[in-house]
């Protein structure tokens, strides 16, 4: 039969010992011949005398000594255990050691119960400042969270907790201790579930239901002969199919650039980044503007990749280039420019040779204009690290290859849902505008070529149409604007729209977002004003 495991995480004086104490009382270990593996110690002392049929037996770790696969082999075959509890000093990767129970040998004579992380919800904003990584790979191992010291603590402080972890862990079930002070009272519950703060089921469940009954609604009303109705359902079905058009397209290029962004944090090494990208601010540009030729990415997912480059300290001029050029050097985005276009490769050379041009330019002044240790990526005490507690740089994925991908799809996954939601509230917008007939083919615009560039570039940042599709837009202007002009939608708006603005309000500081958008008008304006293409 194999030994239950439970593997008991949480810093000094955090309550792990307390915790498995608690759980040596209870009436259904009773029987159960109990192992207590301990690396660190504390105040607080094993109780060994608690279960009356089978003596607890205590082992403490000897500092010279590293809990590994021989140690847990040798432990099973002298005692037996029917259960093994195994206390892990905080300070220590606890990857290492759950790694050691993925292994054939372990699984054949041990297997993992649960895996618990005591917290002092005291001291966790001191620890979370302090040692984010460490404090955040344990959060993310465990199966089950203690929040202890509860009652020192005021509601708003305590909830503030909780979501930290949840960020962190959304699957584990969070417990609060309760101290029971009356040994009479033994019906008390001492740990009691938390309610999460994500959505449950039955919200989840009510949302889906409004939003099937309002579809199933405005189905019904469009098949109906109700005048009334009938402008307002136009208005509607525009917006809506621009709106999931624009999703549809978009989503696949953001997943793409999480699951990238994911590599390029988990996978490669900084160094490898800084033998990449030379030294040389001009050379490290040119290289980041072609790069886009590699990653055939629309604009929505190249700021998650930034996002990512930054983390590993890929210069800034560097990371912005790549961010405005990819969607404009996309081979889609060409092939798509030059069927949009036929006849016209002048076309495809201006908007490459201008947006290469912009990329670089914007991404050097953005460089220079930026102090050194200036923090410019959002809600990121760390830039080395992040809340998947994978990203420090410091973890060994060596020893389980199952182990690197859980971590990729992890810091995928919170990398989807942190730019998704800013994807969504910048589509939503950018519909509304596409909605409205701002502008026809038969429009008269001035003559003046200073207003049409700048009326196209308003309109490129107001419609945001993916780079791969924007041409076929763009040519329905044709009529109404100089191709000079045409350039401005077709060379800004891959850079900066309004989905792309969003995005980067969730990824970087205000302060940085700001300056790089004034930036981008200032430079494509001066540049393709001077652009004469007829």
């Amino acid at each position: 039969m194999k030994a239950n495991v439970e593997i008991v995480l949480g810093f000094l004086g955090s309550g792990k010992t307390r915790f498995i104490n608690s759980m040596l009382k209870r009436k259904e270990l009773q029987d159960e011949a109990i192992v207590v593996i301990q690396d660190e110690f504390g105040d607080c002392q094993i109780q060994d005398d608690l279960n009356n049929k089978n003596p607890i037996v205590v082992i403490n770790v000897d500092k010279n000594k590293e809990i590994d696969e021989s140690y847990i082999t040798e432990i099973v075959s002298k005692h037996a255990p029917n259960r093994i509890f195994i206390e892990i000093n905080g300070m220590k990767d606890s990857t290492k050691v759950i790694n050691i129970f993925n292994t054939k040998k372990i699984k054949s004579i041990c297997r993992i119960d649960n895996i618990i992380n005591t917290i002092d919800t005291t001291s966790f904003n001191m620890y979370f400042r302090n040692m984010k990584s460490i404090i955040s790979t344990h959060i993310l191992n465990s199966e089950t969270i203690i929040l202890n010291n509860v009652v020192e603590l005021d509601k708003k402080e305590l909830l503030n907790i909780q979501k930290e972890i949840e960020n962190i862990n959304e699957t584990a079930d969070i417990l609060r201790h309760l101290y029971i002070t009356d040994d009479k009272i033994s019906n008390k519950k001492e740990y009691v579930k938390t309610t999460r703060h994500g959505f449950s089921f039955f919200n989840t469940f009510l949302y889906s239901g409004f939003v099937l009954f309002l579809f199933i609604f405005l189905i019904t009303m469009s098949t109906l002969n109700i005048k009334i109705s009938s402008a307002y359902l136009d208005r509607f079905k525009k917006f809506y199919d621009v709106f999931i058009s624009i999703l549809i397209q978009g989503f696949p290029f953001i997943l793409i650039g999480s699951f990238v962004s994911s590599i390029i944090q988990i996978c490669i090494s900084r160094d490898t980044f800084i033998k990449l990208f030379s030294k040389n601010s001009f050379l490290s540009c040119v290289i980041a503007a072609f790069a886009g030729l590699l990653f055939p990415i629309c604009d929505c997912g190249t700021i998650p990749v930034v996002k990512g480059l930054m983390k590993k300290n890929v210069p800034i001029a560097a990371g912005i280039t790549f961010m405005l050029a990819a969607p404009i050097v996309n081979p889609i985005a060409i092939i798509a420019t030059l069927y949009a276009f036929p006849g016209m490769v002048s076309v495809v050379i201006y908007r490459l040779a201008a947006g290469i041009l912009i990329s670089v330019l914007v991404g050097l002044i953005m460089q220079f204009t930026t102090k050194k240790d200036e923090e410019i990526l959002k809600n990121n005490s760390d830039i080395d690290t992040c809340d998947c507690g994978f990203c420090d740089g410091k973890q060994d994925y060596s020893e389980s290859n199952l182990q690197k991908v859980k971590a990729i799809f992890v810091h995928a996954g919170d990398e989807f849902f942190n730019i998704g939601k800013y994807m969504i509230i910048g589509t939503f917008l950018s519909s509304i505008f596409q909605s409205m007939t701002f502008i026809s083919s038969n429009t008269y615009i001035s003559n003046d070529s200073r207003v049409s560039l700048l009326v196209m570039i308003l309109l490129s940042f107001l419609l945001s149409v993916c780079s791969t599709s924007d041409a076929f837009v763009a040519k329905g202007f044709l009529r109404a604007f100089p191709i000079s002009s045409i350039l401005g939608f077709l060379v800004v708006g891959p850079m900066l729209d309004v989905k792309n603005t969003m995005m980067l309000f969730g990824s970087f500081k205000k302060k940085f977002v700001i300056k790089l958008i004034f930036t981008i008008i200032l430079v494509s304006f001066s540049i393709l004003i001077n652009c004469k293409l007829t």
